[in-house]
């Protein structure tokens, strides 16, 4: 009796070790486990900001050779133009010297067919001195216009030069030119294609939607952060102009009571009236840039930034807790964005989730957007009139087709582009 216990306590013993022994085996396969799912993610995310990082760059060498090349084709244009005036001017000389050569040709036939005298000939005929004299001053007159002539020939011929010279250098410009610009159209479409690749590569990245959810309210964020930075900046500066406004009315009143009190009632009466003739009318400027015409008044009467199809609207749904905040506008890469009113560019440049973005600022309350860029044209500061190139449609930030991300706000809050433009 006593050895079955023995024996049942010796096998509930081992059964206790192995039962550890699997759950300790068991611990450790979970942590192999998590390990390899902590090494997989985080090459995951190596890969992905591997990826990111080639993107930007990649939209940083498109942005330039875009640039590039919309200054190659201003400079282009602008050649040509001087081609054209320079082979009117050329033409306009050739006819000149035509004429010319004419009617030189027509007073030496003329001279010719008269049997032209010599003055030795006229002074030995002994005809009447007075005939004489005027023959010779005939003779004089004619020689000196044949004269006037040639100089004019020989002064429109080495004009004609010239312009010959400045043609040929135009022309041999307008091939480097044209050299430059088709290698820079090469390198642009080798970069779009590796942009494209490199897109499809973070396609290929399984990313959650939560992620991604996050990510977009993180760039919604950063934009709204940029815009309530200008509005800040913008508020400051009408506070502190205010505030030097007050200080030099209170100098000036300070000023005026001293004056006061040094002088009589007649001098003081006196100085008033030179003090009212001296001060200055009309309202005092600003250094604050200010549009021409109020934003609020163009409601319903802009044009659109580029032609194209909307296919995301003012408030439609982004996602299961996002709205779109202004318009989508599908449209060839490439193709020429416009402000639609007059403004000054508070912002040009890169904007995480945005890609390439200009903001301009049209009045003291309103501004545009215009995001997803594949170039700038403007740098800040700039002051633009409506209808000018800003930007070139482009699918920065990491965008999967070509299009313009278009925003209206009054302060920080958006518009319907829709109601504003026509």
């Amino acid at each position: 009796m006593l050895n079955r216990l023995l024996f049942l306590c010796l096998l509930l013993f081992v059964g206790t070790l192995s039962s550890a022994a699997h759950a300790d085996t068991k611990q450790q396969k979970i942590k192999a486990e998590i390990s390899k799912a902590n090494s997989s993610l985080k090459k995951a995310r190596q890969k992905t900001n591997d990826i990111s990082a080639e993107l930007k760059k990649n939209e940083a060498e498109i942005n330039r050779l875009s640039r590039k090349q919309y200054d190659a084709e201003k400079k282009i244009s602008a050649i040509t133009q001087q081609m054209i005036k320079s082979n009117q001017t050329k033409r306009e000389l050739f006819q000149k010297i035509k004429v010319e050569k004419e009617a030189l040709a027509k007073q030496l036939l003329a001279m010719y067919s008269s049997g032209e005298e010599s003055h030795l000939r006229l002074l030995l005929k002994q005809d009447d001195p007075s005939d004489i004299s005027r023959t010779t001053k005939y003779f004089e007159y004619l020689n000196r216009s044949r004269v006037e002539r040639i100089k004019n020939v020989r002064k429109s011929l080495a004009k004609a030069e010239k312009i010959e010279l400045s043609i040929k250098q135009d022309k041999e410009r307008l091939q480097k030119l044209r050299v430059s610009l088709d290698a820079d159209k090469v390198n642009l479409n080798k970069e779009l294609k590796n942009n494209e690749k490199a897109l499809k590569k973070s396609k290929s990245i399984v990313v959650s939607k939560q992620s991604k959810l996050n990510k977009l309210k993180k760039q919604e964020a950063a934009l709204q952060a940029v815009f309530d930075n200008l509005i800040r900046k913008q508020k400051a500066k009408a506070a502190a102009e205010a505030k030097r406004a007050a200080a030099r009315e209170r100098e000036r009143k300070k000023q005026a009571k001293r004056k006061q009190t040094k002088k009589t009632t007649k001098a003081a009466r006196k100085t008033t009236k030179e003090k009212n003739r001296a001060k200055p009318k009309g309202k005092k400027t600003s250094l604050n840039f200010v549009a021409n015409r109020p934003f609020s008044s163009l409601r319903g009467r802009l044009s659109w930034p580029v032609k194209g199809r909307i296919y995301k609207k003012y408030g439609s749904r982004r996602n299961q807790k996002q709205k779109w905040k202004g318009v989508l506008i599908k449209a060839p890469g490439g193709q020429r964005v416009h402000a639609v009113a007059e403004g000054k560019v508070e912002y040009a440049g890169p904007l995480r989730g945005y890609g390439f973005v200009v903001i301009l600022q049209h009045d003291k309350s309103y501004r545009t957007l215009y995001a997803y860029n594949r170039a700038v044209y403007r740098r800040t500061g700039d002051v633009v009139k409506a209808g000018a190139v800003i930007a070139a449609v482009g699918n920065s930030g990491g965008q999967e087709q070509n299009a313009l991300y278009f925003e209206i706000r009054r302060g920080a809050r958006t518009q319907n582009p829709a109601r504003w433009c026509r």
